[in-house]
């Protein structure tokens, strides 16, 4: 009999699921399990489902609970309860002789079916979670109970994840074969290598023991299970022999310079594992010759979070700040409730810029990346000091020493967290009852219980305690300050620029001061302007969301828009300045740069002609085992130990990149660049103004919200039509009755889903073509050029004498059947002289900029509105009459890089269809029928993502690859420890493509044999994507 925790730990851990097989079966060597659950965890646990038990009895629903604990007992009572129609049963139990199991709620829906509801902690959606509800729900339906289609993990956040049951059952009827067929048996070892399933997992310190005792080479800090995998092949399986390794011992496929830092990393511990004694040594004087001089505004940073706290949704409840100009002063910056953590966050801010700003040079510390990822979600989850974080990071005023230290030194320790780091520079112990993060939590949770019990005494006394606990961190990240600059000087290392404002003279004191005072006024005008817009949006609007209307809900969203672009480039900023300061070990594990095996620079070419800047040629062979991500025409940023040059890519192959490098003459030198990474971030400007402007629209006529394309978009309204007409009903022409819509829109947004093959392009073109000639004003923006280009070639297939421009993306290509303007005033300059109906493409930028609204569009169209960012429409809607969106937001998910307020983040196609598969009619319409795909390839499509509403035109059938019956097939890999790429399956695609190659292909009569361009490969990431890349190559 198998219960819903041996599929849980089968799936995120299959020595675990071996562990407890052994132990059950009493075999010899089997592990004892430790303790039970996390209390802390069980406790809020306990505490969510009956909140959610409280609620549902509230909402006045008859709520049957199965209190047996004998579970055959219990098994009979909930068949009882199902066969009576019970509304809801609480602590529903299954147990059929195969499968063993307690559902926290079954729900009766409308229709007499009933659906698993979950609660969970977690504020995501976990394998092992969802793999537990899908046993529950086929428990169900093999009970021959009515079953609805979804099943619900009711998460700590508040928030509720529906899924479909259909989606998950393969994979537990796999999990399940798995459990049947295997029998107790001693591993080959008692313990398993490191993994995330680690945390929290009952066997875990017996793992770590075992690793310790074998020594095994996980034991080195900073080693990747990649590079593990590489030295075991290589007969370097433990610490000890890596450490005692010569050059002659690296592995073929790791770098030289990969493995003489973790020999020397393994050497060093191997050292304090004999002697005791922790050790140090400098690496890279010139990280620490970066370090920042101490000023006398400088802040030492640490905070503390309860994950639990408020409902689970979770709080940053300390902020707390170290300072020693005039001795050691720690401030702390307390919240209790969200409020107050807005509030806290807003102060702690607030105090560092301004000692900032009163002594220029002057830095905020802090230690390993949280703080600085915590700041930098307050800001946008509050929608407050965005402007004042931002210049944090890129001012490079906020240091993280973890990166200092990982750059500069080399330590025998096993772990680099600052706890380890202490010894060196903090012999002493740590007093006091909180000596852990862990034991932090513990504590603020026993100050909430204590407070809400009334005792306030006692929960002072416990709040004390986590101050002197953060006192502690951010004393010892001062501490770590002055003992990084003591090295310094121990070891001769002469300092870069004076940062101490005293040894700054008189004028370069001035002109810093000056400078911090103008960024502080221009971030308080960026703040004026943005809260003049925000602040009457969100006035009057619920804090609540589930008390929202319709329109408050549109009000907050166009708030959050109103920082979109903002939030959403900055990252990208903050990456960027972060890849020029980090340790090059870091950048061989990031996916977004790429660190040479070697570099092959040819002589520079001084400037000539119309050039200004002199070039050179640069050919870099990379690491093969992990592939660069650039690729021909790229433009890259180039490291150097002295900063960073523009460099352009002109070649790329799978290892092997060749650069075209300028700078302006006298600053050429022979340095060879250390890592390449990405280019400059793109600035959001006009789109970020273009949303401003909209909001003021909105702003000035507040309360009501103004008839606009862009409302009705937020709104999720239906299509406004002329003379008050309904969406015309879809007919046997579905093209015509979408093009008889739009031309019946009145200011308003109309959305066409259209999933592959379904003919969303030949729509577009039809409709442009008949809007054109009518005289009509048409727009097309996409996701990229290619795409609007897409389009634009299908609307000139329509109507080839059809006016049409775009703006040149560098220098006009002759082959294009459209004009092509050098510049925006010359593409407004175009549409002058083209009164009549006309044609124009472009991207976001090109609509979002004030000129194109002069004379709006009548209508415009947004392709791929499904991966189009919904602020982007917002931006352009100002340019256009009426918004037609094109796309399929089941395709593919809108990419979001930055960290935004609830639904800010969609695509405009995905904001308007919302959790629906299809969508719904009174917003637009579906296209039912796909020419792409075979039958047998889109009926399970169907089923999976579009409710099983999409059927294959019977032309599709008439194509077929020789030998091979058309439909999905599953290769299954076998391969393990790989996270973001596989080298395994890499191989196994390259068969496959290799089995289809030449083979015959027969399109509705015609064959031909099947070519490199016909097959197309697609993977989960972009490592993955390079690696396949690689192998077909």
């Amino acid at each position: 009999m198998y219960t819903p925790s041996d599929l849980a730990d089968l799936l995120e851990c299959e020595h675990r699921s071996i562990l407890d097989q052994a132990a059950a079966a009493g075999l010899p060597g089997a592990p004892r399990p430790d303790g039970g659950p996390d209390q802390l965890a069980a406790k809020h646990g306990r505490a969510h489902e009956e909140a959610t038990l409280t609620r549902l009895r509230r909402e006045s629903r008859a709520v049957i609970e199965i209190g047996d604990r004998d579970p055959e007992t219990a098994a009979r009572a909930t068949a009882e309860a199902l066969a009576s129609g019970a509304p809801v049963i609480y602590q529903a139990v299954f147990h059929d002789g195969e499968f063993s199991g307690r559902a926290d709620f079954l729900v009766r829906d409308a229709q007499g079916r009933y659906e698993v509801y979950d609660t969970k902690l977690a504020r995501h959606a976990k394998p092992a979670a969802v793999v537990q509800l899908t046993a529950y729900a086929d428990a169900l339906r093999r009970a021959g109970v009515p079953t609805g289609p979804r099943m619900h993990l009711l998460l700590g956040d508040g928030s509720t994840r529906s899924l479909r049951v259909d989606d998950f059952l393969p994979l537990l009827d796999r999990l399940r074969a798995r459990l049947r067929e295997r029998r107790p048996g001693v591993p080959e070892r008692w313990w398993a290598d490191e993994r995330p399933a680690c945390q929290g997992c009952r066997y875990a310190r017996h793992c770590a023991e075992g690793r310790e005792a074998d020594r095994d080479l996980s034991l080195v800090a900073g080693l990747r299970s990649d590079q593990r995998r590489k030295l075991a092949a290589a007969g370097l399986g433990t610490i000890d022999a890596l450490a005692a390794a010569t050059a002659d011992d690296r592995p073929r496929d790791l770098s030289e310079t990969s493995f003489a830092t973790l020999r020397a990393q393994a050497a060093l511990q191997v050292r304090q594992d004999t002697t005791g004694e922790i050790a140090y040594e400098v690496i890279d004087p010139a990280a620490l010759a970066e370090l920042p001089a101490p000023a006398p505004g400088d802040v030492f940073f640490d905070m503390e979070g309860d994950p639990f706290a408020l409902g689970g949704t979770g709080l940053e409840y300390l902020f707390g700040a170290v300072t020693a100009e005039d001795g050691v002063r720690f401030t702390p910056f307390w919240a209790h409730d969200r409020a107050g953590e807005k509030r806290a966050f807003e102060e702690f801010v607030d105090f560092a810029t301004a000692r900032l700003a009163v002594h220029p040079g002057s830095h905020v510390y802090h230690y390993a990346p949280y703080e600085s990822a915590a700041i930098k979600r307050l800001a946008a989850i509050h929608g407050t000091r965005e402007e004042a974080v931002d210049d944090l990071l890129r001012s490079g005023a906020l240091v993280d020493l973890y990166a200092v230290v990982r750059k500069a030194l080399r330590v025998s320790q096993r772990s680099y967290s600052i706890k380890y780091l202490e010894p060196l520079y903090m012999p002493e112990a740590r007093e006091g009852d909180v000596k852990t993060a862990v034991s932090s939590i513990e504590a603020y949770e026993e100050y909430l219980t204590l407070s809400q019990a009334g005792d306030t005494g006692r929960a002072e006394g416990v709040l004390r305690g986590i101050a002197d606990y953060n006192e502690y961190d951010c004393v010892s990240t001062l501490r770590l300050f002055e003992f990084l600059h003591k090295v310094r000087a121990e070891a001769g290392i002469d300092p870069g620029a004076p940062a101490r404002e005293s040894e700054v003279d008189d004028v370069g004191a001035l002109m810093l001061r000056t400078e911090e005072e103008l960024a502080a006024e221009r971030r308080a005008e960026r703040a004026a302007r943005i809260a003049a817009l925000v602040d009457p949006l969100l006035d009057g609007v619920p804090g609540d969301p589930g008390e929202c209307t319709d329109h408050d809900r549109a009000r907050a969203l166009l708030a959050a828009s109103v920082g979109y672009h903002r939030r959403e480039t900055n990252p990208a900023w903050w990456e960027y300045f972060r890849q020029l300061a980090a340790p090059l070990g870091d950048l061989e594990a990031d996916t977004t740069c790429a660190v040479p095996v070697s570099v092959r620079a040819e002589d520079w070419v001084p400037p000539s002609g119309r050039a200004r800047k002199a070039r050179r040629k640069l050919v870099l062979v990379c690491d093969p085992d992990r592939p660069h991500p650039f690729t021909t025409g790229d433009s890259v940023r180039l490291r150097y130990a002295s900063g960073a040059r523009d460099a352009k890519v002109v070649a790329a192959s799978a290892v092997e990149l060749t650069l075209e490098e300028s700078c302006r003459p006298g600053e050429e030198g022979a340095e060879r660049p250390a890592a390449v990474l990405p280019g400059s971030p793109v600035l959001p400007t006009p789109k970020d103004e273009a949303v401003a402007d909209l909001a003021r629209l909105v702003v000035d006529g507040l309360p009501s919200l103004p008839a606009h394309p862009g409302v009705d978009l937020l709104r999720r309204s239906g299509p406004r039509l002329k003379g008050g007409h309904a969406l015309p009903e879809p007919g046997e022409d579905l093209v015509a009755t979408v093009i008889e819509a739009v031309e019946l829109l009145d200011g308003s947004t109309l959305a066409v889903q259209g999933p592959p093959g379904a003919g969303k392009t030949y729509l577009a073109g039809k409709l442009i073509a008949r809007l054109v000639r009518a005289g009509k004003t048409v727009a097309v923006t996409s996701t990229s050029h290619k795409a609007v280009e897409n389009v634009l070639s299908a609307a000139k297939k329509n109507a080839p004498g059809l006016p049409c421009a775009k703006r040149a993306r560098q220098a006009p290509d002759p082959a294009l059947p459209w004009e092509q303007p050098k510049s925006n005033p010359a593409l407004v300059k175009w549409r002058e002289e083209h009164d009549g109906g006309h044609l124009v493409g472009g991207t976001a930028w090109t609509f979002a900029n004030a000129a194109m609204r002069d004379d709006p569009f009548d209508v415009l169209i947004i392709d791929e509105a499904g991966q189009f960012a919904l602020a982007d429409a917002l931006a352009v809607s100002l340019c256009a009459r009426n918004l037609v969106l094109l796309g399929d937001p089941q395709q593919l998910p809108q990419v979001v890089q930055g960290t935004h307020p609830a639904g800010a983040e969609s695509s405009a196609l995905g904001h308007l269809i919302g959790e629906a598969d299809i969508i719904p009619p009174h917003l637009g319409y579906f296209l039912d029928e796909t020419r792409r795909m075979h039958p047998a390839v889109c009926e399970p499509v169907s089923k999976l993502s579009y409710a099983g509403r999409l059927h294959a035109h019977p032309s599709a059938a008439q194509r077929a690859v020789g030998g091979v019956p058309a439909g999905l097939y599953l290769s299954e890999v076998d391969h393990r420890g790989n996270t973001t790429r596989s080298v395994e399956e890499a191989e196994a695609v390259t068969r496959i493509v290799a089995e289809l190659h030449g083979r015959d292909w027969r399109d509705h009569g015609a064959i031909r044999p099947l070519g490199d361009g016909d097959i197309l490969v697609v993977a989960p990431y972009n490592l993955q994507a390079r690696v396949v890349g690689r192998a077909l190559e």
